[in-house]
């Protein structure tokens, strides 16, 4: 081929004195295949052979380039060897590469060794023949590769075949047998198996040592034989011996979410099923490295984890990272033992009590990663508002102030989680804030019916109110107010009087009928102690207290006298003497003799009696 030849693409150049026409020099299309008949190397001196460019096409010129000659025809081209040797062989048209060279050798031996001149690939058959000059046919031919016997000696059969043929057939050949007139033995013919496409590589996009979970793409690469047009082939892949992925047409196999278990020893097979011929990678080791526990988060629903009392709340667990499967469990704080297990954890109907911080935890067995902490709230709604009056216990519907004085109204709830604020309603207007109500001075502008509004929240959108029951307040003129309070004071005070003198004088009157001896005794035994010296008259009868607004059926006045016997003169020695007790009771405006609380016994009779 011309030395120099520029094109303008990059491809080799076909030419030699050719016109660089872009026309005439195209590039990319597939190159000829260059065909011989008899198709055997080698052949005899003087032998007629005939060459195709194939496809045959007559109406397109084809160049011929024989041992760097160049000649232009058509495809076909007849050719006789005139001296021994090796030729070469070329041809191309315009637009395409040139073929393959054929190389052709030409002997002047009596016999030899043919093998096919076209390039031998592995599939195909192999076909060689032991042949002479004169087409004599050999007897007890033998058949030797490298020395060593292939086949025979035994009959007239001169050819060998081998299929499919493999790359281990390639050797130098010879075959001997009996002649005419004597035995031969032919020289050595090389012979090469080429490789239909290599042996594959399984190549690793990314690392040999990828995380947990990532993703992996092997590729079975082969190249094929520029001697052949590229041959379909199937591929598949292996890990530790078992396929894995395919037969598939794809060179390439993705491994999704990789886990521990993917790792191993993988390898990758490419077939020519036509062909029936199969090559296997070297193994690769690929090593799915362990991730940590890693991303947990937890989540709650109602979202930040803050519930009514009696609603459900669920909270749910996830990791970013880690070597599945993972295990899930619950913690809260201030407990050693976990809650439960699982990416989930329900609370059906929350109590007040179910509040506090809570964490999740997840786990491959190896590491562990825990949560941030939530805080669970229960709101208890408020309940069972009630207002009093301050510095009382008791609740009340009803207040009385008096006029010009202060009064001071409480709220409270029985239940009811704290924040909770308080508003004060009077006849349905607001009138103050907080759980302390201050009235005063009173006057008739407070009086009203008055009520107080609690609340407490559950986030920002949520919100519980009770009210309480309303409360009249009434306010009484001041003077009006003291003067019942004096008469009811004074009433309470002479009752209680009244009240104490009748239960001595009773209690005194059973004693002395219990102990009737006591005085008999007294007055049979001179040697008995004298009584003490009467003490002087007390009266019991004090200026009465004005009062009003009391009824009269209420109040009993009882009158008290102790006088002392014999006109109060100082008594003789050795003189008895007795002093004189007057029990008198006083009925009320109503002719009642009896005081209210007492019960009158109809033996009850009351005497002076002396001292025991």
């Amino acid at each position: 081929m011309q030395r120099g030849c520029h094109c303008h693409c990059h491809c080799r150049c076909p030419c030699k004195g050719m016109a660089r026409s872009p026309a005439l020099l195209l590039c990319g299309a597939q190159p000829p295949l260059l065909m011989l008949d008899p198709p055997w190397t080698p052949l005899f001196k003087e032998q007629k052979v005939t060459l195709t460019c194939a496809p045959p096409n007559e109406r397109v010129l084809t160049v011929w380039n024989i041992n760097d000659g160049i000649s232009r025809g058509t495809s076909r081209l007849q050719f006789t060897p005139s001296s021994t040797g090796r030729y070469s062989f070329q041809c191309w048209r315009s637009g395409s590469e040139p073929s393959p060279p054929l190389k052709l050798s030409v002997s002047d031996d009596w016999w030899v060794l043919q093998a096919p001149v076209q390039p031998v690939l592995e599939g195909d058959e192999l076909v060689l023949r032991c042949r002479s000059r004169w087409d004599l046919r050999p007897s007890s031919v033998s058949f030797f590769r490298n020395g060593e016997l292939l086949r025979g000696p035994g009959g007239p059969e001169d050819t060998l075949l081998l299929a499919p043929a493999q790359r281990h057939h390639s050797g130098r050949y010879h075959c001997t047998g009996g002649g005419y007139w004597s035995r031969f033995e032919t020289k050595p013919n090389e012979v090469v198996v080429h490789e239909l496409f290599s042996v594959p590589e399984l190549s690793v996009e990314g690392s040999r040592e990828p995380p947990e979970g990532s993703a992996l793409t092997l590729v079975c690469v082969t190249r094929g034989s520029p001697l052949r047009p590229p041959v379909a082939l199937r591929h598949l892949f292996y890990r530790d011996g078992l396929v894995v992925g395919g037969p598939q047409g794809s060179p390439r196999h993705l491994l999704q979410a990789l886990a521990l278990w993917d790792s191993g020893s993988y390898a990758c097979e490419a077939r020519a099923e036509a062909a029936k011929v199969q090559k296997r990678s070297n193994p690769v080791t690929i090593t799915v490295r362990r991730v940590p526990v890693a991303g947990v988060t937890l989540a709650a629903q109602p979202p930040g984890g803050q519930v009514a009392e009696g609603e459900g709340l669920v909270l749910s667990c996830t990791a970013g990272g880690g070597t599945r499967p993972l295990v899930f469990s619950w913690h809260r704080e201030g407990r050693d033992q976990p809650l439960a297990q699982g990416p989930r954890y329900e609370l059906p109907a929350a109590r007040p009590e179910d509040g506090g911080h809570y964490l999740c935890r997840a786990t491959d067995g190896v590491t562990a990663a825990n949560s941030s902490q939530l805080q669970v709230t229960v709101v208890v709604p408020v309940a069972g508002a009630t207002v009093r009056v301050a510095g009382t216990e008791a609740a009340v519907t009803e207040a009385l102030g008096t006029e010009g004085e202060r009064l001071n109204l409480s709220c409270a709830v029985r239940v009811g989680t704290a924040p909770v604020a308080f508003r004060w309603l009077r006849d349905g207007e607001e009138v103050g804030e907080g759980p302390l109500l201050a009235l005063g001075p009173l006057g008739q502008g407070h009086v009203g019916s008055y009520q107080c509004v609690a609340t407490n929240r559950l986030g920002a959108r949520r919100a519980f109110q009770e009210r309480s029951p309303p409360v009249a307040l009434s306010v009484t003129p001041r003077g009006q107010g003291q003067r019942r309070g004096r008469a009811l004071a004074g009433g309470l005070s002479a009752s209680l009087l009244v009240l104490v003198a009748a239960c001595a004088a009773l209690g005194w009157h059973l004693w002395r009928r219990r102990h009737p001896a006591a005085k008999k005794s007294q007055e049979r035994d001179p040697a008995a102690p004298r009584c003490p010296r009467a003490p002087p008259v007390l009266s019991a009868e004090t200026a009465e207290p004005e009062y009003s607004n009391v009824s009269p059926q209420d109040v009993v006045y009882a009158a008290v006298i102790v006088t002392e016997q014999g006109g109060g003169g100082p008594a003789p020695p050795g003189a008895p003497q007795e002093p004189s007790v007057t029990y008198a009771v006083l009925p009320g405006p109503r002719g009642a003799g009896t005081p209210r609380g007492l019960c009158r016994v109809p033996s009850d009779s009351y005497e002076n009696v002396a001292c025991a």
